[in-house]
Protein backbone atom coordinates (compact mmCIF):
# COMPACT_ATOMS: atom_id res chain seq x y z
CA UNK A 1 0.00 0.00 0.00
CA UNK A 2 1.45 3.30 -1.21
CA UNK A 3 2.19 5.84 1.48
CA UNK A 4 0.62 9.61 1.60
CA UNK A 5 0.47 12.36 3.39
CA UNK A 6 -0.57 15.46 2.17
CA UNK A 7 -0.45 18.89 3.59
CA UNK A 8 -2.70 21.16 1.81
CA UNK A 9 -1.75 24.57 2.93
CA UNK A 10 1.61 24.03 2.66
CA UNK A 11 0.96 22.81 -1.65
CA UNK A 12 -1.48 25.68 -1.82
CA UNK A 13 1.25 28.40 -0.69
CA UNK A 14 3.86 26.82 -3.15
CA UNK A 15 1.29 26.80 -5.54
CA UNK A 16 0.52 30.75 -5.09
CA UNK A 17 4.37 31.12 -4.78
CA UNK A 18 4.35 30.08 -8.70
CA UNK A 19 1.80 32.19 -9.95
CA UNK A 20 3.69 35.36 -8.18
CA UNK A 21 6.60 34.03 -9.47
CA UNK A 22 5.40 34.23 -13.44
CA UNK A 23 3.72 37.68 -12.11
CA UNK A 24 7.09 38.89 -11.20
CA UNK A 25 9.07 37.55 -13.98
CA UNK A 26 6.46 38.05 -16.90
CA UNK A 27 6.73 41.58 -16.90
CA UNK A 28 10.80 41.91 -16.23
CA UNK A 29 11.06 39.99 -19.19
CA UNK A 30 8.72 43.16 -21.13
CA UNK A 31 11.01 45.19 -19.75
CA UNK A 32 14.43 43.77 -20.77
CA UNK A 33 12.71 42.87 -24.00
CA UNK A 34 11.47 46.63 -24.38
CA UNK A 35 15.70 47.80 -23.31
CA UNK A 36 17.40 45.38 -25.85
CA UNK A 37 15.14 46.44 -28.45
CA UNK A 38 15.76 50.32 -27.91
CA UNK A 39 19.76 49.40 -27.11
CA UNK A 40 19.94 47.69 -30.51
CA UNK A 41 18.69 51.18 -32.50
CA UNK A 42 20.62 53.66 -34.17
CA UNK A 43 20.24 55.83 -31.58
CA UNK A 44 20.15 52.87 -28.68
CA UNK A 45 24.04 52.93 -27.90
CA UNK A 46 24.74 49.29 -29.72
CA UNK A 47 23.96 49.55 -33.63
CA UNK A 48 25.76 47.98 -35.83
CA UNK A 49 24.31 48.35 -39.47
CA UNK A 50 24.32 44.21 -39.67
CA UNK A 51 24.52 43.13 -36.66
CA UNK A 52 22.02 44.68 -34.35
CA UNK A 53 19.15 43.50 -36.56
CA UNK A 54 20.13 40.00 -35.96
CA UNK A 55 20.87 40.45 -32.29
CA UNK A 56 17.67 42.09 -31.60
CA UNK A 57 15.89 39.07 -33.96
CA UNK A 58 18.11 36.69 -31.52
CA UNK A 59 16.91 38.25 -28.18
CA UNK A 60 13.39 38.59 -29.10
CA UNK A 61 13.53 34.81 -30.37
CA UNK A 62 14.80 33.84 -26.96
CA UNK A 63 12.84 35.92 -24.57
CA UNK A 64 9.12 34.82 -26.28
CA UNK A 65 10.85 31.51 -25.80
CA UNK A 66 11.38 32.37 -21.82
CA UNK A 67 8.67 34.20 -21.57
CA UNK A 68 6.52 30.62 -22.35
CA UNK A 69 8.58 28.83 -20.38
CA UNK A 70 8.04 31.09 -17.20
CA UNK A 71 4.42 31.05 -18.45
CA UNK A 72 3.87 27.56 -18.38
CA UNK A 73 4.91 27.70 -14.24
CA UNK A 74 1.06 28.45 -13.82
CA UNK A 75 -0.01 24.61 -15.02
CA UNK A 76 2.34 23.38 -12.09
CA UNK A 77 0.31 26.00 -9.68
CA UNK A 78 -2.55 24.94 -11.29
CA UNK A 79 -1.91 21.16 -10.61
CA UNK A 80 -0.98 21.37 -7.35
CA UNK A 81 -4.39 23.54 -6.88
CA UNK A 82 -6.33 21.17 -8.89
CA UNK A 83 -4.82 17.52 -7.00
CA UNK A 84 -5.54 19.55 -3.64
CA UNK A 85 -9.26 20.27 -4.05
CA UNK A 86 -10.04 16.72 -5.72
CA UNK A 87 -8.24 15.40 -2.35
CA UNK A 88 -10.39 17.59 -0.33
CA UNK A 89 -13.36 15.93 -2.03
CA UNK A 90 -12.31 12.79 -2.00
CA UNK A 91 -11.94 13.27 1.51
CA UNK A 92 -15.06 14.53 2.15
CA UNK A 93 -17.26 12.57 0.65
CA UNK A 94 -15.52 9.21 2.08
CA UNK A 95 -16.46 10.21 5.69
CA UNK A 96 -19.84 10.48 4.38
CA UNK A 97 -19.82 14.69 5.36
CA UNK A 98 -22.37 16.54 3.21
Amino acid sequence: MADISVNYDAAQLVAGSLNGAVENIVPQLVALQSAVTALLTSDGGLWMQKSSPVLAQNYQTFNTSATNAVTSINSFAAQFNGIVTSLQTMDTQLSGAK
